[in-house]
């Protein structure tokens, strides 16, 4: 739900009883948007996109690997799949919005709904609002950057290293470097995308780190 009825641009989401739910509001200003953190540590972020396909295969190598992941299962996805994402100890639940919705092909008032929604049912399954809002195919401009602060998100997050169905693209690179931040997607080649990850992590004397815990 929006908040501030009457008005293309709200303050606050609404939650399903139409009760205002309370939240710190940004300005566009204010709305980092990171596609890189800078840090000196030895350390990646392993980020995973819309949730389509879980399994307890995927769940044993990521337990065993101990993995400390960034989700961005997509609100649905998250809420069909909640016992299979809250079991995994080293992961947080971010906004990546309710309906996979090209950000900047909707009006800011769609915008803000799509992002008060999926913080809404993240909450309802961990208890926690998300840190971190990542536009799906990357797709924001600085009315999507004023909508994320107005649904009282503070980083708009992007990436710099992507590994899909056994192709990675690293803007030329050869090798991953600290503070690099890892698109993956929820597919049924994550399992294998990840040993990839895996691999040029080792290569590279680099660990995974939770995104959360490297906040400025």
């Amino acid at each position: 739900m929006l908040g501030s009825a009457g008005s293309s641009k709200p303050n606050f989401c609404f939650d399903s009883q139409h009760r205002k739910i309370e939240h710190p509001v940004y300005s566009a200003d204010e709305v980092k948007v990171l596609s890189k953190i800078h840090t000196k540590d030895r350390v990646v972020f392993i980020t995973i996109d819309d949730g389509v396909t879980v399994s307890d295969d995927l769940a044993k190598f990521i337990d065993h690997n101990q993995l400390q992941i960034t989700t961005f299962a997509l609100a649905g996805e998250l809420w069909r799949n909640r016992d299979w994402f809250t079991q995994r100890s080293n992961m947080t639940f971010e906004n990546h919005t309710n309906t996979h919705a090209h950000m900047t092909l909707i009006k800011p008032e769609q915008q803000i709904y799509e992002i008060c929604r999926a913080s809404q049912v993240i909450r309802n399954v961990t208890g926690e609002r998300p840190v971190f809002f990542r536009p799906p195919g990357g797709s924001w401009n600085e009315d999507v950057r004023e909508s994320v602060g107005r649904s009282g998100i503070k980083y708009l997050l992007m990436w710099n290293v992507q590994i899909y169905r056994g192709s990675t693209s690293m803007s030329g690179r050869k090798s991953l470097s600290p503070g690099d931040i890892v698109l993956l997607h929820y597919t049924p080649s994550l399992k294998s995308d990840l040993k990839i990850l895996l691999t040029k992590m080792k290569q590279a004397g680099l660990r995974p780190a939770l995104l959360r815990d490297y906040l400025d």
